[in-house]
């Protein structure tokens, strides 16, 4: 049994159970609240990373928000946000810190130049794991198969192995008086900043921290391309840039992930599928 031992941020999100309470942080200073509807899913009983991510970011008074996931974000439960009186914020549910959030910085190295929107469409035909039932397949924003899901289903560009990019346009139902929602645009950047080389080999992981800026909001109807590419790999852990492109050209966001690969894949892999 010892073989299939998870930590416990992973056994939370394979068996959807909280992880061990830890001692109560200082009161600090109640600002508001988050609740993540459960149409936004990432793994089946948790919020998309993303979505949850570009949602507690707007509680941070930045252009460039840092964002830090220390557990599954519960989906259609109200999470607390306190300041902590120094720009940034801690977002708890009971006596657990779920996720904490604070003014960041992007990486400022150079970027590969942005496929084709053909290019993003023959991409998303090539994602490999189209038709395989696993942890992230019914994503609200990459399961190839969500009715009501974003389909910004990452894939290699071709003749371009480690580039992920997917299209994306945004769809009235992610948007609001015609703008796409400002959580969509994160979320849109979150799978697609799925490391490649995981993807190619079936590596399940989980986003840990995701730094973001949205320059604008995309308006419903846009072509917009989301290309990544990953800058650095330590073990388990995956740093990984992403951007969205519009039809000009022109930056709308960018953001930075660190993703971590699940320690036991196999016993994910099996309960991914019948879970």
């Amino acid at each position: 049994m010892s073989d299939f031992a998870l930590s416990p941020h992973d056994a939370a999100v394979v068996y959807s159970r909280s992880a061990p309470v830890e001692a109560r942080a200082p009161q600090r200073s109640w600002v508001g609240s988050v609740r993540i509807t459960r149409r936004w899913n990432g793994p089946r009983r948790s919020a998309n990373g993303g979505i949850a991510a570009g949602r507690i970011s707007q509680h941070v008074d930045a252009d460039v928000v840092t964002v830090v996931l220390n557990r599954p974000v519960p989906l259609d439960r109200p999470l607390d946000v306190f300041d902590d009186g120094r720009g940034a914020v801690q977002v708890r549910h009971g006596g657990r810190v779920i996720a904490t959030a604070r003014p960041g910085r992007l990486d400022e190295s150079r970027s590969p130049d942005a496929p084709s929107f053909e290019d993003a469409v023959a991409a998303r035909a090539a994602h490999p794991l189209v038709g395989t039932r696993h942890l992230l397949s019914d994503c609200a924003v990459c399961g190839p198969d969500r009715a009501d899901g974003m389909h910004v289903t990452p894939g290699p560009v071709p003749g371009l192995p480690d580039l992920l990019a997917s299209p994306w346009i945004v769809d009235t139902r992610h948007s609001r008086a015609g703008i796409a929602d400002y959580a969509a645009v994160w979320g849109a950047m979150d799978c697609t900043s799925y490391p490649a080389t995981a993807l190619r080999d079936g590596i399940l992981c989980l986003l840990g921290t995701m730094t973001a800026q949205v320059v604008r909001r995309p308006r419903v109807g846009e072509r917009l391309v989301v290309h990544s590419w990953t800058r650095e790999v330590h073990g388990r852990r995956y740093e990984t840039s992403v951007a969205i492109t519009d039809a000009a050209g022109e930056r709308v966001a960018r953001a930075d992930s660190t993703w971590v690969a699940l320690k036991r894949q196999r016993l994910a892999r099996v309960l991914g599928r019948v879970l």
